[in-house]
Protein backbone atom coordinates (compact mmCIF):
# COMPACT_ATOMS: atom_id res chain seq x y z
CA UNK A 1 0.00 0.00 0.00
CA UNK A 2 1.54 3.33 -0.87
CA UNK A 3 0.79 5.32 2.66
CA UNK A 4 0.74 8.66 1.21
CA UNK A 5 -1.57 8.39 -1.52
CA UNK A 6 -3.98 6.41 0.29
CA UNK A 7 -3.87 9.20 2.51
CA UNK A 8 -4.27 11.99 0.27
CA UNK A 9 -6.89 10.29 -1.28
CA UNK A 10 -8.66 10.31 2.28
CA UNK A 11 -8.43 13.91 3.08
CA UNK A 12 -9.64 14.64 -0.44
CA UNK A 13 -12.86 12.50 0.02
CA UNK A 14 -13.34 14.42 3.03
CA UNK A 15 -12.89 18.10 2.44
CA UNK A 16 -14.12 20.20 5.28
CA UNK A 17 -13.80 17.13 8.08
CA UNK A 18 -11.60 16.97 10.73
CA UNK A 19 -8.16 14.52 10.83
CA UNK A 20 -7.87 13.35 14.46
CA UNK A 21 -4.49 11.59 14.44
CA UNK A 22 -5.15 9.36 17.64
CA UNK A 23 -8.50 8.58 16.10
CA UNK A 24 -7.44 8.01 12.77
CA UNK A 25 -4.82 5.79 13.72
CA UNK A 26 -6.87 4.09 15.48
CA UNK A 27 -9.76 3.55 13.26
CA UNK A 28 -7.79 3.63 9.64
CA UNK A 29 -4.99 3.57 9.42
CA UNK A 30 -3.40 1.41 12.55
CA UNK A 31 -1.06 0.09 9.44
CA UNK A 32 0.94 3.41 9.31
CA UNK A 33 3.83 3.84 11.62
CA UNK A 34 3.07 6.91 13.47
CA UNK A 35 6.19 8.80 12.79
CA UNK A 36 5.37 8.03 8.93
CA UNK A 37 1.64 9.35 9.72
CA UNK A 38 3.40 12.47 11.42
CA UNK A 39 6.12 13.13 8.07
CA UNK A 40 2.40 12.80 5.33
CA UNK A 41 0.62 14.81 7.05
CA UNK A 42 3.35 17.54 7.46
CA UNK A 43 3.80 17.09 3.40
CA UNK A 44 -0.59 17.38 3.12
CA UNK A 45 -0.18 20.42 5.27
CA UNK A 46 2.25 22.21 2.80
CA UNK A 47 0.17 21.12 -0.08
CA UNK A 48 -2.47 22.74 1.53
CA UNK A 49 -4.29 20.38 1.65
CA UNK A 50 -5.17 20.01 5.40
CA UNK A 51 -4.38 22.93 8.29
CA UNK A 52 -2.98 22.46 11.69
CA UNK A 53 -6.14 23.35 14.50
CA UNK A 54 -4.71 21.67 17.64
CA UNK A 55 -1.84 19.37 18.63
CA UNK A 56 -2.93 15.83 16.97
CA UNK A 57 -5.92 17.88 15.33
CA UNK A 58 -5.67 19.32 11.73
CA UNK A 59 -8.80 20.42 9.66
CA UNK A 60 -9.34 19.03 5.93
CA UNK A 61 -9.07 22.20 4.03
CA UNK A 62 -12.81 23.10 2.11
CA UNK A 63 -13.38 25.94 -0.37
CA UNK A 64 -16.85 25.72 0.19
CA UNK A 65 -17.13 24.99 4.07
CA UNK A 66 -20.64 25.06 4.98
CA UNK A 67 -20.53 23.48 9.03
CA UNK A 68 -18.17 24.23 12.62
CA UNK A 69 -15.55 21.37 11.00
CA UNK A 70 -15.48 20.20 14.87
CA UNK A 71 -19.64 19.78 15.63
CA UNK A 72 -19.42 18.24 12.09
CA UNK A 73 -17.04 15.47 13.07
CA UNK A 74 -17.25 14.71 17.06
CA UNK A 75 -21.46 15.16 17.36
CA UNK A 76 -22.53 14.02 13.52
CA UNK A 77 -24.35 11.19 12.59
CA UNK A 78 -23.66 8.75 15.06
CA UNK A 79 -20.46 9.94 16.73
CA UNK A 80 -21.73 12.45 19.37
CA UNK A 81 -24.07 14.98 20.17
CA UNK A 82 -23.97 18.77 21.51
CA UNK A 83 -24.77 19.47 25.46
CA UNK A 84 -24.53 22.72 27.55
CA UNK A 85 -25.02 26.12 26.20
CA UNK A 86 -24.44 25.43 22.60
CA UNK A 87 -27.98 23.16 23.20
CA UNK A 88 -29.40 25.59 25.19
CA UNK A 89 -29.31 27.91 22.88
CA UNK A 90 -30.56 25.82 19.69
CA UNK A 91 -33.71 24.69 21.87
CA UNK A 92 -34.21 28.63 22.66
CA UNK A 93 -34.04 28.06 26.82
CA UNK A 94 -31.87 30.85 27.05
CA UNK A 95 -29.95 33.58 25.56
CA UNK A 96 -27.20 33.41 27.33
CA UNK A 97 -24.34 32.31 25.87
CA UNK A 98 -21.03 30.79 27.16
CA UNK A 99 -18.11 28.23 25.95
CA UNK A 100 -16.48 25.82 25.52
CA UNK A 101 -18.91 24.09 23.38
CA UNK A 102 -19.33 20.84 25.22
CA UNK A 103 -19.65 17.46 23.19
CA UNK A 104 -20.00 14.10 24.04
CA UNK A 105 -18.53 11.78 21.47
CA UNK A 106 -17.00 8.79 20.58
CA UNK A 107 -14.98 9.79 18.00
CA UNK A 108 -11.59 10.14 20.25
CA UNK A 109 -9.46 8.03 22.12
CA UNK A 110 -9.18 9.62 25.08
CA UNK A 111 -10.96 10.45 28.06
CA UNK A 112 -11.49 14.38 27.84
CA UNK A 113 -9.97 16.84 25.19
CA UNK A 114 -9.96 20.63 24.81
CA UNK A 115 -9.57 22.23 21.53
CA UNK A 116 -8.67 25.95 22.46
CA UNK A 117 -10.96 27.66 24.37
CA UNK A 118 -13.64 26.96 22.09
CA UNK A 119 -14.37 23.04 22.79
CA UNK A 120 -14.66 20.93 25.34
CA UNK A 121 -14.66 17.05 23.84
CA UNK A 122 -15.78 14.24 26.68
CA UNK A 123 -15.79 10.25 25.70
CA UNK A 124 -18.69 9.03 25.09
CA UNK A 125 -18.17 4.89 23.97
CA UNK A 126 -21.78 4.21 21.96
CA UNK A 127 -23.05 4.89 18.71
CA UNK A 128 -25.75 7.36 18.84
CA UNK A 129 -28.10 5.80 17.14
CA UNK A 130 -31.22 7.92 15.86
CA UNK A 131 -32.93 10.61 17.92
CA UNK A 132 -33.50 7.80 20.63
CA UNK A 133 -29.86 8.35 22.45
CA UNK A 134 -29.49 11.86 21.52
CA UNK A 135 -32.82 13.14 22.98
CA UNK A 136 -32.49 11.32 25.70
CA UNK A 137 -28.91 12.80 26.67
CA UNK A 138 -30.34 16.49 25.64
CA UNK A 139 -33.11 15.84 28.07
CA UNK A 140 -30.78 14.74 31.34
CA UNK A 141 -28.40 17.05 30.80
CA UNK A 142 -31.29 19.90 30.49
CA UNK A 143 -32.67 18.35 33.73
CA UNK A 144 -29.46 18.05 35.76
CA UNK A 145 -28.11 21.62 35.06
CA UNK A 146 -31.61 23.69 35.04
CA UNK A 147 -30.73 25.22 38.55
CA UNK A 148 -27.42 26.65 36.84
CA UNK A 149 -29.05 27.55 33.31
CA UNK A 150 -28.07 31.54 33.87
CA UNK A 151 -31.80 33.26 32.08
CA UNK A 152 -33.69 29.65 31.70
CA UNK A 153 -37.27 30.28 30.10
CA UNK A 154 -38.82 27.78 32.56
CA UNK A 155 -41.98 27.59 29.88
CA UNK A 156 -39.75 26.95 26.90
CA UNK A 157 -37.72 24.00 29.17
CA UNK A 158 -40.96 22.41 29.71
CA UNK A 159 -41.46 21.86 25.92
CA UNK A 160 -38.55 21.09 24.82
CA UNK A 161 -38.04 18.24 27.51
CA UNK A 162 -41.75 17.05 26.80
CA UNK A 163 -40.45 16.93 22.91
CA UNK A 164 -37.37 15.19 23.82
CA UNK A 165 -39.48 12.43 25.55
CA UNK A 166 -41.16 11.37 23.30
CA UNK A 167 -38.32 9.16 22.07
CA UNK A 168 -38.01 8.06 25.36
CA UNK A 169 -37.08 3.69 26.02
CA UNK A 170 -36.15 2.20 29.50
CA UNK A 171 -33.24 0.18 27.28
CA UNK A 172 -31.84 3.38 26.38
CA UNK A 173 -31.59 4.83 30.11
CA UNK A 174 -29.94 1.36 30.81
CA UNK A 175 -27.07 2.28 28.06
CA UNK A 176 -26.37 5.81 29.31
CA UNK A 177 -25.82 5.60 32.69
CA UNK A 178 -23.71 2.83 32.14
CA UNK A 179 -21.28 6.04 30.74
CA UNK A 180 -22.71 8.54 32.49
CA UNK A 181 -23.40 8.93 36.10
CA UNK A 182 -26.31 11.57 36.23
CA UNK A 183 -27.43 12.61 40.02
CA UNK A 184 -30.47 10.33 41.64
CA UNK A 185 -32.79 13.57 42.23
CA UNK A 186 -32.43 13.65 38.03
CA UNK A 187 -33.34 9.99 37.34
CA UNK A 188 -36.37 11.16 40.18
CA UNK A 189 -37.23 13.92 38.26
CA UNK A 190 -36.92 11.94 34.55
CA UNK A 191 -39.58 9.21 36.14
CA UNK A 192 -42.20 12.04 37.56
CA UNK A 193 -42.17 14.08 33.91
CA UNK A 194 -42.24 10.63 31.86
CA UNK A 195 -45.61 9.76 34.32
CA UNK A 196 -46.73 13.24 34.13
CA UNK A 197 -46.92 12.54 29.97
CA UNK A 198 -48.27 9.14 30.64
CA UNK A 199 -44.73 7.59 28.80
CA UNK A 200 -44.47 3.79 29.95
CA UNK A 201 -40.92 3.90 32.02
CA UNK A 202 -39.05 1.84 34.74
CA UNK A 203 -36.82 4.39 35.09
CA UNK A 204 -36.53 3.42 39.07
CA UNK A 205 -36.01 -0.08 37.90
CA UNK A 206 -33.26 0.43 35.64
CA UNK A 207 -31.45 2.73 38.14
CA UNK A 208 -31.09 0.13 40.54
CA UNK A 209 -30.59 -2.42 38.58
CA UNK A 210 -27.44 -0.31 37.32
CA UNK A 211 -26.17 -0.33 40.98
CA UNK A 212 -26.91 -3.78 41.80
Amino acid sequence: MNYSKTIREYCLQNKGNVFDVSYEMKTHFDMVPYKTLLKILNRLEEEGIIEKYSKGLYIIVNDDPKQDPIISFYASDMNGVVVGYAMYNKYGLTTHQEKPIVIYTRAMETTTKNIGDDYQLIRYPLFFFDNDFKSLIEALDIIENSPMIIDLDVGQMSNVICDLLQYYKDEVLRELIRYHKYQYSTLCTLERMLNDLHIPNKVMEVMMSNHA
